[in-house]
């Protein structure tokens, strides 16, 4: 009896044993990755960038020479995101893997100075002054000075997207343009008009919707976005069939 009960012992023991080792063996492998930014076109580094991992992962800031270090990352495919001042929002795909040398380069574009120059248009009636009254209305969105502050480091278009739930259509060069949610055609989106500090800069001859990946939230002293052409102020109903957005810089 006692042989028997032994043996059951072992047997189960060897189950174990068996099992256990299938879990490290199916086990993801893990390792420190260093990542390097830099800009496009040269070697030099891009200090202070807040980077993150598969959405998740809040990987800090780089430092002096570039870099930041994500501890104990699973290999293989990741998402990054990053946000730097003066350099174009990033999104795009990388590997980590006992093959892959580091520290990875990634490269970011600038901002060109013509992205950030103050821009042609039409000059309308609307002023900063009478920010808090049209938002008393609740006819659009709004975001406060203290608000923009709070998301500070943002791509314009990633606050508008995730906090307003606002749609953008992508440009020809991948550039995040604000648009009508449902156009009649995806080929030919709705774009909204867009007005910075009482001057709309679009439609205006000549003008493209601007990139709102190139703006960021503190830049800003209020935003109004209005989503259906219904709610958009009297001084821009001719030119916002597709909705509108005012920017008041600071």
């Amino acid at each position: 009896m006692r042989i028997v009960r032994a043996r059951c012992l072992a047997a189960v023991g060897a189950l174990a044993l068996s099992a256990l080792s299938a879990r490290v063996a199916g086990a993801q492998d893990t390792r420190d990755v260093v990542l390097r930014l830099h800009r496009a076109g040269d070697t030099a580094s891009i200090r202070g960038a807040a980077v993150t991992i598969d959405h998740t992962i809040e990987a800090g800031n780089t430092d002096a020479a570039g870099i930041v270090r994500i501890p104990d990352l699973e290999d293989g495919g990741h998402i990054i995101e990053v946000v730097a001042r003066g350099y174009q929002a990033y999104f795009d795909n990388f590997k980590s893997g006992p093959n892959i040398p580091q520290p990875i380069q990634l490269e970011l574009l600038p901002v060109v100075a013509a992205d950030t120059a103050k821009a042609k248009g039409q000059r309308t009636d609307l002023t900063f002054a009478g920010f808090d009254a049209r938002r008393t209305k609740g006819q659009g969105r709004f975001f406060t000075r203290a608000q923009l502050d709070a998301a500070s480091g943002r791509p314009l278009a990633n606050l508008l997207e995730t906090d307003a739930g606002a749609f953008f259509a992508s440009g020809s060069h991948g550039e995040s343009q604000l648009a009508m949610r449902s156009p009649a055609r995806a080929s030919s989106p709705c774009y909204a008009a867009v007005v910075r500090d009482g001057v709309r800069i679009y439609p205006f001859a000549g003008a493209n919707p601007p990139d709102l990946d190139k703006i960021f939230a503190e830049q800003l002293a209020g935003i109004e976005l209005y989503a259906r052409p219904a709610t958009v102020p009297t001084e821009l109903r001719d030119a916002a069939t597709c909705g509108a957005l005012v920017l008041w810089t600071r």
